[in-house]
């Protein structure tokens, strides 16, 4: 936005040649109708507006939450250094003097949307699950014990992933169930059960860490580290059957240290 017409024109031009779409308006009121109708990937401004400065109309942007990660790119014909320590302040993302050439504004703004979509799509990304010798990488999609690979299927790596994100808790297999295949798959809850034996089958001794609550469901926990005397996992990486697996299950004690782990947050998986 720019009260001159003669430097919108310019702007718009060399921007429109690079393909971006362009939207102008000449005051500041007319500018935030606009952004908070439908936020703009980058807002370009000038320093000196009829009715509210280019500045004000910043800190105006940078007090609402929906435009607080908005791009700012200001153009004025102001040379002194002051004028631009006070815009930065205010977080302008760079700042361009007048008389500039169009292809440099262009090529400008191109580098911080390019900047705002990585930092944008690094935001977004889920973080890695890891615990001691044990890792998923949810954007690769892949696993990994003692680094290395470990070959789950689509749905394998999703209940791992979602116990690992739920570290320390028990979650029911209807909540497994619903997290990973929705709540209208029509699958019953044995099919959480299939998985999970799968899963251990193919995490070799890491396999210890998925804790079977009879009755209840299912809890990734270190028992290492709450019961040092828990039993191994029977070869095959099943719990043990019958009277004596129970009895264990129901007599643990609660975890003397829920912080022995971390669950990095992340987004829900895909179904």
């Amino acid at each position: 936005m720019d009260p001159e017409p003669s430097s919108v024109d310019a702007a718009r031009r060399a921007l429109e040649a690079s393909g971006l779409q362009v939207l102008t308006a000449r005051t500041s009121r007319e500018a935030l109708e606009l952004l908070r109708q439908e936020p703009p990937d980058l807002l370009l401004v000038e320093m000196l507006l009829p009715d509210l400065s280019g500045l004000g109309l910043c800190r105006t942007i940078r007090e609402d939450p929906r435009l607080q990660r908005l791009p700012i790119v200001m153009v004025t014909a102001s040379s002194a250094e002051m004028d631009r320590v006070v815009a930065f302040e205010v977080g302008v993302d760079d700042f361009v003097t007048k008389p500039f050439h169009p292809r440099e504004l262009a090529l400008r703004v191109q580098a911080i949307l390019r900047r705002a979509l990585r930092s944008a799509a690094e935001r977004s990304a889920p973080s890695p699950l890891r615990f001691r010798g044990l890792s998923l990488d949810p954007q690769q999609r892949s696993a990994y014990v003692e680094s290395k690979p470990v070959a789950l299927t689509a749905k394998e790596f999703d209940v791992l992933a979602t116990l690992m994100r739920h570290a320390g808790r028990v979650l029911g297999r209807k909540q497994i169930l619903e997290e990973v295949w929705g709540g209208q798959s029509g699958k019953t809850v044995r099919v959480v059960d299939t998985h999970v034996k799968w899963i251990r089958r193919k995490l070799g001794e890491s396999r210890a860490y998925i804790e079977t609550l009879r009755g209840v469901g299912y809890r990734f926990t270190d028992r290492t580290v709450e019961d040092p005397s828990a039993r191994r996992l029977a070869p095959g990486g099943e719990e043990p059957q019958g009277a004596n697996a129970v009895e264990a299950s129901e007599s643990r004690p609660p975890p003397a240290n829920p912080q022995a782990f971390v669950s990095p947050s992340g987004s829900r998986p895909p179904v």
